[in-house]
Formats: structure tokens, sequence, C-alpha cells
């Protein structure tokens, strides 16, 4: 099973997740100097941990998420190893969880970017076949299904856009909410969904 949730909100979710996030993950939150990513911070460590106690109804204080040498997060439930993946970008936060599943998950706000013409052109014949510059739906779902899979093998996002895309579509769900895209990837298939956070 993999579980997901996500916000757009951060003006009701910070308050909700108070009694989610840890005195070490808020003095964490302090080593980064711009409060939006120190917010960002909190609402992924905190959405995760209420993700896992609401799905597998167990104690917050038995899910422990740490950072890999890679910076990646490390989720311990019961002091057992879970698989995870946290996105947040200015004002969105997506989070999945499992016990067993490699997942991969990115939030990106829909927006102009410099160089979107050229990274399709650059990996046209990698991850971007079929995609058009003009198309900026089409380019963030592609954007941000390639974070998810990279995240979810721990690899390089360069290396991902330079592969051709196969199966990896198949392997995802999208959803888009306002002008965030949000993506989350496994390679064990889609039997989840993106499910919007309600505490």
């Amino acid at each position: 099973m993999i579980a997901t949730a996500y916000s757009t909100d951060f003006d009701t979710l910070l308050p909700a997740l108070n009694a989610w996030v840890t005195p070490a993950e808020r003095e964490a939150a302090q080593t980064y100097r711009q409060l939006p990513r120190q917010q960002q911070y909190l609402a992924g460590r905190g959405l995760l941990r209420w993700l896992v106690c609401q799905t597998w109804h167990c104690a917050a204080g038995a899910v422990s998420i740490t950072r890999q040498d890679n910076g990646a997060p490390q989720l311990t439930v019961g002091g057992q190893p879970w698989q995870c993946s946290i996105s947040h970008t200015q004002g969105a936060v997506l989070v999945a969880a499992s016990p067993e599943y490699v997942v991969g998950v990115d939030v990106e706000r829909i927006k102009p970017r410099k160089r979107l013409a050229d990274l399709v052109n650059q990996y046209q014949h990698g991850f971007f076949a079929d995609v058009t510059a003009e198309n900026w739906e089409q380019f963030y779902q592609r954007w941000t299904l390639a974070e998810a899979v990279t995240k979810a093998n721990q690899g390089l996002l360069l290396n991902t856009l330079k592969q051709p895309i196969t199966h990896e579509t198949k392997q995802a769900v999208h959803c888009r909410e306002q002008d965030f895209m949000l993506c989350c990837y496994s390679a064990r298939g889609t039997n989840f969904t993106l499910n919007k956070a309600d505490l």
C-alpha cells in the first residue's frame, strides 16, 4: 500500500500540524534563514508523520523522520525502515509513505521558466520526448514525473532526463491543484491516488 497527502493551503495546514512536528524538527527548521523554507520543512515532516499515523493507526512517537547521507528523508516506523518521499515548494507540500513500496513525489508551481524551451529541446530524445514547450501543463507533468522517478531511484535528475521515457507515465499519478502540478511515482504501478490532506 502507498498512502499520499498534499496541501496547497499553508495558512490552514501549518497550525493543524503543530502536534505532528517534533521539537527537534522545529529546531532543525530554524537552520533555514527564510521563513517560507522553514514552513516547507515543517509541513513536509508534520504531514508525513500525520499521514503514517492516520493511515496505519500508530502513535506519533513511533514515527521517526531523519535525513539520509544523500539528503533524502528516511522514515522509520516502530524501529522498522519504511519508504517515503517528500516534496515542497512555496505554499504546497506533497508526501507519500509505504511500508514496502519505493515511491517518489514532486510538486511544482506551474509558471514560466527561463529555460523551458531549452530543456524540452535538450532532452527531446530522452524524458521530454513528445513534449512541446508551448504546452506548460504537459511540460510540468513530465518535469514532476522526472523529479519523482529520480527520488524513487535515489538517482540524479540529469541522468533521468537523458533516459528515454518508456513505462514511467503508466506508473505515476498526476493531479493539478490550482496552479500546482503534483506527481507520485512508484515502479509498482498506480494502486494509489493523490489525496488532499484533511486535518
